[in-house]
């Protein structure tokens, strides 16, 4: 996992590849802020991001989730957005996806919870569990982007 703030990415050890994407001006936080909801594909299905407007909820009525195939990059482009996380799955093949490539768990042990505000975010990558869109005080709307990146894209990049 890797914490930061699209305004400070200097401060953050990015992967290369990462770092020449989230660079990019059109996806600077003004730029994402002003997307509508929808899904914004980069490079075909190895790289896009999808922005969403959901409503935190209490940590305890949410799912905790992790991936295989790829990174996922959260962005809170408004509001603020509790993620909480858990211990990295060693063998992620022995458990049955939901979704493509969204594999739920059930209540594992919470073991660090990062409070993300309008520009910070966090990467997970492929096996390390996070619980998002969990709520700081109270129900709120936010706004985020969430990036897939493919593990065998920046493998090769």
């Amino acid at each position: 996992m890797i914490t930061g703030n699209l305004k400070q990415l200097d401060a953050t050890m990015l992967p290369p590849a990462l770092w020449k994407l989230l660079t990019q001006d059109e996806l600077s936080l003004n730029a994402l802020q002003a997307k509508t909801e929808g899904t914004y594909r980069i490079i075909n299905d190895d790289v896009f991001y999808i922005i969403s407007t959901p409503t935190t909820d209490c940590e305890g009525n949410l799912k905790s989730e992790f991936h295989d195939h790829y990174l996922d990059i959260q962005i809170v482009l408004k509001g603020q957005e509790m993620i909480s996380t858990s211990t990295t799955i060693s063998y992620p093949h022995q458990y049955q996806e939901t979704k493509p490539d969204l594999i739920f768990l059930d209540n594992p042990p919470i073991t660090t919870r990062l409070l993300l505000e309008a520009g910070d975010f966090a990467i997970f990558y492929p096996g390390e569990v996070h619980r998002p869109t969990c709520q700081v005080n109270d129900p709120q709307k936010i706004k985020k982007a969430v990036f897939k990146i493919s593990k065998t894209w920046l493998a090769t990049q």
